[in-house]
C-alpha cells in the first residue's frame, strides 16, 4: 500500500515509481491518495487553502511551515495530519507492508502503528531534502531518504531507523544525459550551440515569480531562459508575449530539455531538482517559495549539490560560475553521488517478514521505574562484560585505530586482471576491498594480488535489510571472499554499520570488522577527511587511467593536510 497526494507532481512522481518497481517484480501494489481519505470535504479544502496561502499570502506560510515544525502548532498539526487513519486502517488489511511519500500519511501510519492499530509495517519515503516534523513519527518502522544527511538529522528527532537510499525516479532518469541527446534537445528548441540555456522549473503548478526571474536572466545575456509552465495557462500566455522567453506548458520531453540545458533554476525544491541531478545539470535555487521550498534550497546547498541565491545580481553570478565550467561540472558530480540504491528489495523484504504489532505499553507507576532503572544497571553491566569477553576469546571486535587516513578500493575481475591498475594499487600502498557480486575478483585473482604485495579485505553488500537471512548471508559471502587469502582470520570492511546478525556472524567465522567512514564513487573526494577515517574508493567500472587518477588525488588531498595514509588492512594492525 503506498501512500501519496496529488499535492504538485512530486509526491505521486515517487508513489508511482515505486508501484511501477513492485508491479514489475511481481508484487500487488496500488498508490492512494491521503487527502481522500480525510473526513468530510478536508482534502479539496486543504489542497485549495495551501495553493490560495502560496499565491496571495506566502509570508504567512513561511511563518506557519516553521511552526509546524518545531513550535507550539507542531503538536496540532500532528494530530490534524492523522485524520485519515481510519481509512488508512480499513485499506491496509489488504496489504503486507505500507509506505507513505506524503508527510500526513507518514502521520497516519505511525500513530496507528505506536497504538498497536496496524499490523503491518509502515515506512515513510522523505521526497524532500530538508526534514520536517510533518515527515517524522516514533511509531514508522523506518525511514527512507533521498540523502545520508536527512536520514541522520531523522535518526536524531526521532530515534527511527532511516536509510539513505537516493532519488527515486524512472527508468528514463537513470543514466546522465548524452551528447546526441543534448543536440537534440537544443535542436528542438531552435538554440545554437553557443548558446547557453538556463532551464527554469516552477513544480506542476508553475507558482512563484518565474517570468521576472526569466526576464532578469534574459537582461543580463547570460543565456536563453526556457520556462516550463507546468499547468499554468496565465503564466504561458504570459511568457508567450515575451521576446528572447521560451515558454513551454505541459510536456513529457523532460529529459530532452534538461539535456539541453546548461543551468537549471528552480524555486521549490522538488522532483525536478533530483531529475536535474540525474540528468548532470547544475541546480540553482531562487526567489523559492516559503517553507518547504526555501528550506530545501538550503537543504541541497549544504549539501554542496545545488547552488543558492537570494538577489538578482547572486543568481547571474551563479549562472555564470556554474554553466560549463569545472565548477559546476564538480557540483554535478556530488549530486550523482546522491543515486544509492533501490528500496524496491527491501519493501519486498518487509512485505514478506513476520507480522509483529507493537504493543501499547501499559501505564507505569513511579516505583516501577526506579525498580526498572536500579534492575537495569547490573544488567547493562552484565551485557557488556559478556560482550568483551566474547570479544576476547573469538577475536571479534571493530577496528577504530586513528593513527592514519586507512584507504581501500573496490574493484571488479577486470580490473584486477589490468596490470596498470595492480600497479597503481602497489604504488599508492591501497587494499583491495573485495564484494561477492557477479564480476567480482576470484580465488585466483586475490592470490594473486598477495603475490604481488597488495592487501586484501572483504566486503559487505552495503545494503541494508531488516531480514536476517539478507544480513547473513551478506556477511558470509564477505568472510568468503577472502577466506582463501593468506592470514589467520578473515578481515571485512563493513559498508554500513553492523547490526546484531552481523557481529553474531562475524564471531562464528572468527572474523575481525572495520567500519567505512567515507565512500568515495566516480572519483569525487570527500570534502573532510580526517584522522582515523577509513575510506573506500568505488572503482569499479572505472578505467585503469581513473583508477590511477582516484588514487593520486586522494594522496593529494591526505598530503595536504598532513595526514599519513595507510592502507586498509593496517587498521586490523594497529588495532590488535
Amino acid at each position: 500500500m503506498i501512500i501519496s497526494a496529488a499535492m504538485g507532481a512530486g509526491h505521486d512522481g515517487v508513489a508511482y515509481e515505486l508501484e511501477r518497481r513492485l508491479h514489475a517484480r511481481g508484487a500487488d501494489a496500488k498508490v492512494f491518495d491521503y487527502l481522500e481519505m480525510l473526513p468530510g470535504r478536508m482534502g479539496p479544502f486543504y489542497r485549495g487553502f495551501y495553493q490560495q496561502q502560496l499565491k496571495h499570502a506566502p509570508a504567512s506560510y513561511e511563518w506557519l511551515y516553521g511552526k509546524m515544525d518545531q513550535g507550539v502548532i507542531s503538536p496540532i498539526a500532528q494530530w490534524l495530519g492523522q485524520m485519515g487513519k481510519r481509512k488508512v486502517r480499513k485499506l491496509a488489511r489488504d496489504y503486507d507492508v505500507v509506505i507513505s511519500t506524503y508527510p500526513l500519511g507518514c502521520q497516519a501510519t505511525g500513530a496507528l502503528r505506536k497504538a498497536g492499530k496496524l499490523p503491518i509495517p509502515a515506512v515513510g519515503f522523505l521526497t524532500d531534502v530538508d526534514v520536517h516534523a510533518l515527515w517524522l513519527h516514533k511509531g514508522l518502522d523506518k525511514n527512507f531518504t533521498v540523502w545520508h544527511g536527512s536520514a541522520v538529522e531523522s535518526i536524531n528527532r526521532v530515534g527511527v531507523h532511516a536509510e539513505a537510499v537516493g532519488p527515486v525516479l524512472p527508468d528514463t532518469f537513470l543514466e546522465p544525459a548524452t551528447a546526441d541527446e543534448r543536440s537534440t534537445g537544443r535542436e528542438l528548441l531552435g538554440l545554437t550551440d553557443d548558446q547557453h540555456l538556463v532551464l527554469l522549473v516552477g513544480g506542476s503548478w508553475g507558482v512563484g515569480n518565474i517570468g521576472d526571474t526569466a526576464r532578469a536572466i534574459r537582461d543580463a545575456g547570460v543565456g536563453v531562459p526556457v520556462v516550463l509552465c507546468g499547468r499554468n495557462e496565465d503564466l504561458l500566455k504570459e511568457l508567450d508575449n515575451e521576446a528572447g522567453i521560451i515558454g513551454l506548458g505541459w510536456t513529457k520531453e523532460v529529459r530532452r530539455l534538461l539535456a539541453a540545458s546548461d543551468v537549471m533554476i528552480h524555486n521549490a525544491g522538488g522532483l525536478s531538482c533530483l531529475e536535474g541531478f540525474a540528468i548532470g545539470v547544475p541546480v540553482i535555487g531562487y526567489a523559492c517559495l516559503p517553507g518547504h521550498g526555501h528550506r530545501n534550497s538550503l537543504a541541497m546547498k549544504n549539501a554542496g549539490v545545488a547552488a543558492d541565491a537570494t538577489s538578482e545580481d547572486e543568481l547571474i553570478g551563479e549562472i555564470r560560475r556554474l554553466s560549463r565550467t569545472d565548477e559546476g561540472a564538480a557540483m554535478v558530480a556530488r549530486a550523482r553521488g546522491m543515486f544509492l540504491t533501490d528500496p524496491t528489495e527491501e519493501l519486498l523484504e518487509l512485505a514478506q517478514a513476520p507480522v509483529v504489532v507493537p504493543q501499547r505499553p501499559a501505564a507505569r507507576t513511579w516505583a516501577t521505574r526506579v525498580g526498572a532503572v536500579a534492575a537495569g544497571v547490573p544488567l547493562s553491566i552484565t551485557a557488556v562484560s559478556f560482550g568483551v569477553a566474547q570479544a576476547s576469546e573469538h577475536g571479534v571486535g571493530v577496528a577504530n585505530s586513528k593513527r592514519a587516513v586507512y584507504v581501500a578500493a573496490l574493484v571488479d575481475h577486470d580490473q584486477v586482471a589490468d596490470a596498470k591498475v595492480v600497479n597503481a594499487l602497489r604504488s599508492y600502498s591501497t587494499t583491495v576491498a573485495v564484494r561477492h557480486s557477479g564480476n567480482a575478483p576470484t580465488a585466483t585473482d586475490v592470490q594473486a594480488l598477495v603475490s604481488e604485495g597488495i592487501s586484501v579485505v572483504g566486503a559487505d553488500t552495503g545494503v541494508r535489510s531488516r531480514n536476517p537471512r539478507t544480513l547473513q548471508k551478506s556477511m558470509n559471502n564477505a568472510a568468503q571472499a577472502v577466506s582463501y587469502a593468506p592470514g589467520e582470520r578473515p578481515r571485512v570492511v563493513c559498508l554500513k554499520a553492523p547490526g546484531i546478525v552481523e557481529w553474531t556472524v562475524a564471531r562464528d567465522h572468527k572474523v575481525r570488522l572495520a567500519l567505512s567512514k567515507v565512500i568515495v564513487r566516480d572519483g569525487v573526494l570527500p570534502a573532510d577527511v580526517k584522522l582515523g577515517d577509513v575510506v573506500i574508493l568505488d572503482e569499479r567500472g572505472r578505467t585503469s587511467t581513473q583508477v590511477e587518477q582516484d588514487l593520486k588525488a586522494l594522496t593529494a588531498l591526505t598530503t595536504g593536510r598532513a595526514l599519513p595514509q595507510r592502507p586498509l588492512a593496517d587498521v586490523f594492525t594497529d588495532e590488535s
